[in-house]
């Protein structure tokens, strides 16, 4: 099967300090085509960037019939333009974010997100409530430390193991979300460091959209119907 992954920012050193980690997750039966979008924000971090970055977003989930994928994963743990992506395309698209927070409800009663930004907080705060497991939530704690400042590993390690610590100590929580994708190569050992599991949004979303593929699942068209058909000006 191949599967993109669709990295929802237009920063090139981004993308190169990345791209490799995603591809190490490929196997003999599963391809990943990893791509970053042309038109957009350097690092998809607000409610802002999601709509500056939306059409080159949506433009990437449709080339991906005519590439000859078979599945969609939306690289970005704020989920932009998840709905509008499962609307217009015909393969299963699954979302970093989301399937993220599914992950760690079938490892713990309560969940605390780890992002980047406060801004980054109130738009995960608000999906998670709108996807109606509000109860399952323990915290959404930012690190404040920007998408693109996450290269310096020890920086961001130590700021997002000092949130998650409050977090499992002052709210409840059970298990830790990294709250972007950027955070991939932290997973391990902040999980040593915390000893509860630390769910890693990429990863999980990869293994999330290869099981849709292999289940021969996508999303209901009754609950994501195709748009119609009209001129945009």
């Amino acid at each position: 099967m191949k599967i993109k992954t669709i990295m929802c920012n237009t920063s090139q050193t981004f993308y190169d300090e990345n791209v490799g980690v995603r591809l190490a997750l490929a196997t003999e039966e599963v391809e990943l085509l990893v791509v970053n979008i042309k038109h957009g924000p350097e690092s998809m971090e607000s409610a802002y960037d999601e709509a500056m970055g939306a059409p080159s977003i949506i433009e990437q989930v449709v080339l991906a019939e005519s590439e000859g994928c078979d599945a969609v994963l939306i690289d970005c743990s704020v989920d932009p333009v998840l709905r509008a992506a499962r609307e217009i395309s015909n393969l299963p698209v699954i979302s970093a974010g989301e399937a993220s927070h599914h992950a760690a409800m079938m490892l713990c009663s309560r969940f605390s997100v780890i992002t980047v930004l406060p801004v980054s907080a109130k738009l995960i705060y608000e999906n998670i409530h709108k996807y109606g497991y509000a109860d399952r939530l323990a915290s959404v704690r930012s690190a404040n430390v920007p998408v693109l400042d996450l290269n310096n590993e020890e920086v961001a390690t130590k700021a997002i193991y000092a949130e998650a610590i409050k977090a499992i100590d002052e709210d409840g929580a059970e298990a830790i979300v990294l709250g972007c994708t950027g955070m991939m190569a932290m997973r391990d050992k902040l999980e040593g460091m915390l000893g509860v599991p630390v769910i890693e949004p990429y990863s999980v979303g990869v293994q999330y959209a290869a099981a849709m593929v292999r289940l021969k699942l996508k999303q209901s068209k009754l609950a994501y119907e195709k748009p119609s058909d009209k001129k945009f000006i």
